[in-house]
């Protein structure tokens, strides 16, 4: 008795190493996602600037919503 080790005809192979992009009949609904970050979009803010930002709104909603109450 010999078993045939054929791959199935609906089957691909897997490459040895896998394709440099995707291929164009499954990117079409994500073209252009996988383009690479400028570097200078990492370093256009400190980290700290987009926290005060949002400390300074909340600080101003939970400023308005107590004056609110309070004139009440």
């Amino acid at each position: 008795m010999t078993l045939d080790h054929r791959t199935p005809a609906h089957e691909r192979p897997v490459p040895a190493s896998p394709p440099a992009e995707t291929p164009e009949c499954e990117a079409s609904t994500c073209a252009g996602i996988s383009t690479p970050e400028s570097t200078e979009l990492h370093t256009a803010w400190p980290g700290w600037i987009p926290l005060l930002v949002i400390t300074v709104l909340v600080v101003c909603c939970v400023g308005f919503a107590v004056g609110r109450i309070g004139g009440w």
